[in-house]
């Protein structure tokens, strides 16, 4: 007896949405998009490094291979950060909506632009949420060649999903973290000093890539495993710990003295080593 049905749409819909109500993470709402401006700097940082600019590099040749990436394209940056993808994309011919709520990250996407001689008719910012978004409303359905959202946390659900197939008229490309990310590498730490596990799995790739497979499309997968031995001050450690952990627990400043004294503890001359390993999810489909 098939009681598992891999079409069936409601049944990995219905898992991803009980994922997200058991995962104590908040992802949605002001606060969540505005931590990210006090980070923007730090995150921009660390997204030029070699390694993170070589896996750029091979994403945009699968992109071009595919076709989903060509000169005249029209591309939707769901998330788009401080511009780490929507300026090879425009240099590369395509015209780009940068969609990114946070102020911080929308300051270095213009930094860029005005460094790089690229102009608001290659690359047009709105600064909104992808929640906020009405594509049906803001006549965006099915105005691009490509939707590209990488490694963004306002597609977090069945819902945010579909508004990537709605405003696409041939692409779609979604990379999210298969595994716990960045966080995982915290988690006996946290658990030590709370007691709490951190437990956050409704970020995991098994849940869009499923959701699309069920609907009868094939995307074309590939994963990204890659290791980072990161050397911070105390001060830095704690706050990037600090980043990654709130939304699921209420940082009291008991925790985060019990947080600074356990990284004192492990840090060598005033510095804090951190080995963190994650791998990265990549999908893309056509949806015409």
């Amino acid at each position: 007896m098939n009681v598992f049905p891999l079409t069936n749409q409601s049944a990995w819909k219905n898992l991803w949405l009980n994922a997200l109500k058991n995962d104590p993470e908040e992802k949605k709402g002001t606060d969540h998009f505005k931590k990210w401006d006090k980070r923007a700097r730090v995150f921009d940082k660390r997204s030029a490094t070699p390694e993170a600019v070589a896996r750029k590099e091979r994403i945009l040749s699968m992109l071009r291979e595919a076709g989903a990436l060509q000169p005249g394209s029209c591309v939707l940056d769901v998330g788009a950060g401080s511009g780490n993808w929507a300026i090879p994309i425009a240099k590369m011919g395509a015209n780009v909506v940068a969609l990114e709520p946070s102020a911080g990250m929308v300051e270095i996407l213009r930094e860029k632009m005005a460094a790089k001689g690229i102009g608001p008719d290659q690359i047009r910012i709105n600064q909104k949420t992808w929640q906020d978004v009405d594509v049906e409303k803001e006549g965006l359905a099915g105005q691009f060649d490509l939707v590209f959202s990488s490694m963004n946390p306002g597609v977090c659900d069945p819902a945010t999903l579909e508004k990537l197939m709605q405003a696409s008229r041939n692409f779609c490309y979604l990379s999210t973290f298969s595994g716990g990310g960045w966080r995982g590498c915290y988690n006996d730490l946290w658990l030590d000093i709370t007691g709490q596990k951190l437990e956050s799995t409704s970020w995991d790739f098994i849940y869009p890539f499923t959701y699309v497979y069920s609907q009868g499309y094939r995307p074309q997968i590939d994963f990204s495993v890659w290791s980072h031995d990161r050397e911070e001050t105390i001060d830095e450690a704690v706050e990037n710990i600090l980043f990654f952990v709130q939304g699921m627990t209420k940082v009291t400043p008991e925790i985060r003295q019990k947080l600074k004294a356990h990284v004192t503890r492990r840090a060598v001359d005033g510095i804090f080593h951190q080995k963190q390993t994650v791998c990265q999810g990549i999908m893309l489909w056509q949806v015409a």
